[in-house]
């Protein structure tokens, strides 16, 4: 602390400069690591996460560490639990959906005979290196369009902004879809159609009996243009930029990689646009109910949702 105060003391304005620019100086520090060590899996991720940590300072909330953290860790702490136990959960209820037969329509048959609903039209081009590109925007996309916003979000040290990134997907939109996926029943494309799996996973009879149930509407894409919607509420341009194409390269690998048929997508983007809604709708409560931010603050992000 000592050598903090005398840095503050000698150097003002570069102590200021830094405070300022703490959040770019970190994405600077990730790229570099990147380039020392680019055999990682997890480099899309960690790119990513620099890329939207650049312009941080433009979002950042002016209250201090103290005052944030009650709130903010728990949030922070609900999504990474959430993705840590639900998926155990989640497949006990498919397996229960597999012995019970709950579903009351079976569309497949329907969904197959609407002309251009396969989503052929997304496979016309394909490449090795576009293939690849969109395995693992897939494999990441129900995951990293929430995690990435939460966590930004806390640097931020903006709880609201970080409630409502959950609200608006997995917490809202489970309430929602849940209906559809116990009354309809819809399987992947290249499960209907009989070509090969996009993402290659090399499912057994059982796995794929699990996997590729529960496709309307599609939840990677709601998840992704919930996310996008709140992203461009972000006053940090770049952020903007990047997570709309991210958001859109989810939404079509559903589509590239023969998962999601066309009706899905668009199942999942209305679902996607209630989420947000019904989101505001509950943040705006929570809110009101809580004095936290100055009153000039909470007009500010009133008016962000405008």
């Amino acid at each position: 602390m000592s050598t903090i105060y005398t840095l503050k003391l000698k150097h003002p304005t570069l102590f200021i400069w830094v405070s300022d620019h703490v959040y770019t100086l970190i994405a600077i520090g990730i790229f570099i690591c990147l380039l020392y060590d680019p055999n990682r899996t997890e480099d899309g991720a960690y790119l990513l996460l620099a890329a939207t940590f650049w312009g941080l300072d433009k979002d950042r909330q002016r209250t201090s560490w103290k005052r944030f953290l009650p709130l903010g860790i728990p949030l922070l702490l609900f999504p990474i639990l959430l993705w840590r136990y639900f998926p155990p959960l989640w497949n006990q209820v498919v397996y229960w959906q597999l012995g019970l037969k709950p579903h009351l329509f079976d569309w497949n048959a329907l969904f197959q005979s609407i002309p251009g609903n396969d989503g052929s039209l997304f496979r016309v081009i394909k490449t090795p290196w576009l293939t690849a590109y969109f395995q693992w925007i897939y494999a990441n996309g129900f995951t990293l369009p929430v995690l990435i916003p939460v966590l930004r979000s806390f640097f931020a040290k903006d709880w609201i902004k970080m409630l409502h990134y959950e609200l608006s997907a997995h917490v809202l939109q489970f309430l929602l879809i849940f209906p559809f996926y116990l009354t309809i029943k819809v399987n992947e494309v290249w499960w209907v159609l009989g070509i090969p799996d996009g993402m290659n996973r090399n499912l057994s009879a059982s796995d794929a009996a699990v996997v590729v149930m529960n496709c309307f509407p599609s939840m990677h894409t709601s998840v992704a243009f919930a996310m996008l919607l709140l992203a461009w509420r972000e006053k940090d341009r770049l952020f903007r930029i990047i997570w709309t194409v991210f958001g859109f390269s989810v939404i079509y690998s559903t589509m590239y990689l023969g998962i999601h048929w066309v009706i899905d997508v668009l199942g999942g983007l209305l679902l996607g646009y209630v989420g947000v809604k019904l989101g505001d709708w509950v943040v705006h409560r929570v809110e009101a109910r809580i004095d936290y931010f100055p009153q000039q603050q909470k007009q500010a992000t009133s008016d962000s949702r405008q």
